[in-house]
């Protein structure tokens, strides 16, 4: 905390700077049908859209699109309010207490404002000061070639096969693996298709071309190959179950090799002798391995990380084959001989890249449009065990799905250089075009305090911190913009433990990595209504003390089916003292978003735009809502805003407040 004199003289010195703001156009007006338009085509791949906010793996991220209308929406000139306009907010302060992903700050940093983020978890930490930093991208090539070759020369070896054309030795692209099931009689190994491969021609290739009549053979056993859906055993009548007795890795068996010839380009082919002592190779070496403690890599446990206790995975070190073990191991090494300006970027790549080298990597390449896909960990927000799983050759030569080459080349190269000439698409009459946004870059200088803000632009402090109390002086800030935890609907902390103990491991020294994860919105072990209640007062309350007289606004976006998340919702507002102003509903997700209700996605965000209620005079501009459009996802968070205004207008207690909410949505 700055000491109160300092404190003083800032505020007095930036106030005599800053242009004074008498109406915040957001108030009024916003380009909905421009944004649902907009962000309709970004949530299919948004990470295409905003490449450098992608640097590693988080949840739940907003529409960048969205934000960005927001904030334009907040420049004072009129001329610079156009999407498509350079710049605005300089000058401005922006915070966002709970930032996660970073949307907003790297939104406002391109309009040119200052910005505040905060996080309890070190993750988005890292990834915003990583992903905001001015280290050139040619720099980070040189870097990234010379890591890679050093890791092919130790890795290389434990990914090589033979063709089954010329038996010239080639390069590993992947394995596939069955899952080993039994029964009260005998094993089977179990798999997600028979299908591998679509090809261009329309002809397919199937694993029975490997293994004829479905036997797998691996020393004395005969495994009858099966495809999922097949639950009970023809001879005993009994389910086929998970054989826990073994460690995870071990309860799947090579199947296939998919490697490349310089001669013969790809091919697919049995796992032989050649593979199988590959693999024995990595497995001894692996063993010699010197690996974080077990205490530090051990499961605690959470709403999705018990899925893997229930299966006996008690340290997530299990969740990796040796060879990913060895993978591991020796980034560790070659991380401590990188220079100090390049070491954060290069270790949350290699973080983010373990989401497609694990066990519970899928195949989903055989489809031709996508050959040799890797479904990722992650892609359903939980933790999903594949009965074909995936192991991928990290160092492959190619820039192939899931490589550290792929991933340095979309996380790294495509995003620096995005980041310099930002990029937004604009509607045409046969579809979209890019459109450059000259004089904007997605980059900033780091600050240790707000004091360097003073006279400047495009500055940036990032902390790790609980937000319920952050260390800024009263009315230091123009405007909070962020994006609320969504009550219970996603663990993103319990997820985040996948990758935090490698990433500790990496980089001890940048993060706090012993903080309270139950600090959190949405808690390891299932927090309470109240809880979340609890914390999202809090941080209200501080994100009210905070804002600036009397242009000062609360902006986020929200949505959520279940009652008892709204309840929570309008309470916290209500004791931090807040009341809203506007509301606007814009587009969010796609059609498969994981925030479900019998089986129909919202995909409609709920923009909600208030301010100190000490401030409001005028009178109530929100009517009590009789219905909600259950049926609809834009008529319901629309509807759910207004009765959100009505209830914070209104001098009703907070249990009729709470029996509104049930009533009116009927959970």
């Amino acid at each position: 905390m700055l000491h109160l004199q300092t404190e003083l003289q800032f505020l007095e010195q930036e106030r005599k700077l800053q242009k004074p703001l008498p109406t915040v156009p957001i108030d009024d007006s916003f380009p909905e049908e421009q944004a649902n338009e907009l962000a309709r085509l970004e949530s299919y791949n948004k990470n295409l859209f905003r490449p450098n906010t992608y640097l590693h793996k988080w949840w739940a991220r907003r529409s960048g699109i969205t934000f960005r209308l927001i904030l334009k929406q907040l420049v004072p000139d009129t001329k610079l309010r156009d999407f498509y306009a350079s710049g605005g907010l300089e000058g401005i302060t922006i915070l966002d207490p709970m930032m996660g992903g970073g949307t907003t700050l790297h939104e406002a940093i391109r309009l040119g404002a200052n910005v505040i983020g905060y996080d309890l978890d070190p993750v988005p930490v890292l990834q915003v000061r990583a992903s905001l930093s001015q280290v050139a991208v040619e720099s980070k090539e040189m870097v990234f070639g010379q890591f890679m070759h050093a890791l092919e020369k130790k890795l290389r070896p434990y990914f090589r096969t033979r063709c089954p054309i010329c038996t010239d030795t080639g390069d590993v692209r992947f394995f596939l693996y069955g899952a080993r099931k039994s029964c009260a009689c005998h094993e089977v190994v179990m798999i997600d298709s028979y299908l591998l491969r679509e090809e261009p021609d329309g002809t397919h290739k199937y694993i029975q071309h490997y293994y004829p009549a479905f036997e797998v053979k691996r020393g004395r056993k005969r495994w009858r190959l099966i495809e999922k859906g097949s639950v009970q055993c023809g001879t005993c009548n009994q389910p086929f179950g998970n054989s826990t007795e073994f460690p995870f890795p071990d309860r799947y068996v090579p199947l296939v090799t998919v490697g490349f010839c310089l001669t013969h380009g790809q091919f697919f082919k049995a796992v032989d002798r050649y593979d199988l002592d590959a693999i024995k190779k990595a497995r001894n070496a692996a063993a010699r391995l010197s690996l974080p403690q077990k205490k530090s890599l051990r499961v605690t446990g959470g709403p999705k990380s018990g899925d893997l206790l229930t299966r006996g995975i008690k340290d997530y070190s299990s969740l990796f084959t040796p060879r990913q073990l060895l993978y591991i191991s020796t980034v560790k090494k070659l991380l401590e001989g990188v220079k100090s300006e390049h070491r954060l970027w290069l270790a949350l790549l290699v973080s983010t890249s373990l989401e497609f080298n694990s066990v519970l990597c899928g195949f989903k390449g055989a489809e031709k449009r996508r050959p040799g896909a890797i479904r990722h960990v992650f892609s359903h927000h939980a933790y999903s065990f594949p009965y074909t799983s995936l192991e991928s050759n990290p160092v492959f030569s190619h820039k192939t799905s899931g490589t550290l080459r792929r991933l340095f080349e979309d996380r790294i190269k495509n995003a620096g250089e995005w980041a310099t000439t930002p990029i937004e698409r604009m509607p045409t009459a046969t579809g979209w075009r890019k459109v450059a946004i000259l004089g904007e870059t997605d980059r900033a200088i780091e600050c240790s305090s707000i004091k360097r803000f003073v006279g400047k632009t495009k500055r940036f402090l990032v902390e790790q911190r609980d937000s319920s109390r952050v260390p800024l002086p009263d009315s230091s800030v123009d405007f909070v913009v962020t994006d609320p935890p969504y009550f219970d609907s996603v663990q993103y902390s319990d997820l985040s433990h996948f990758f935090r103990v490698w990433l500790q491991w990496f980089t001890p020294n940048e993060a706090d990595w012993n903080f309270e994860h139950v600090d959190s919105a949405v808690a390891e072990t299932g927090a309470s209504a109240e809880k979340y209640r609890a914390v999202m007062t809090a941080i209200l309350a501080e994100s009210n003390r905070v804002l600036r007289r009397p242009h000062g606004r609360l902006i986020f976006t929200f949505h959520h089916w279940r009652a008892d998340a709204w309840i929570q919702l309008t309470l916290a507002l209500k004791t931090a003292g807040f009341r809203l102003v506007n509301t606007y509903t814009v587009h969010s997700e796609n059609p498969i978003s994981v925030h479900i209700r019998q089986m129909k996605a919202l995909k409609h965000d709920s923009i909600l735009v208030l301010r100190p209620k000490a401030l409001a005079s005028e009178p109530g501009r929100f009517a009590f809502v009789q219905t909600i459009n259950m049926d609809d996802s834009f008529s319901f968070c629309r509807d759910c805003a207004q009765l959100l205004g009505f209830c914070l207008e209104s001098n009703l207690s907070d249990s009729r407040i709470a029996r509104l909410w049930r009533t009116t949505l009927g959970n």
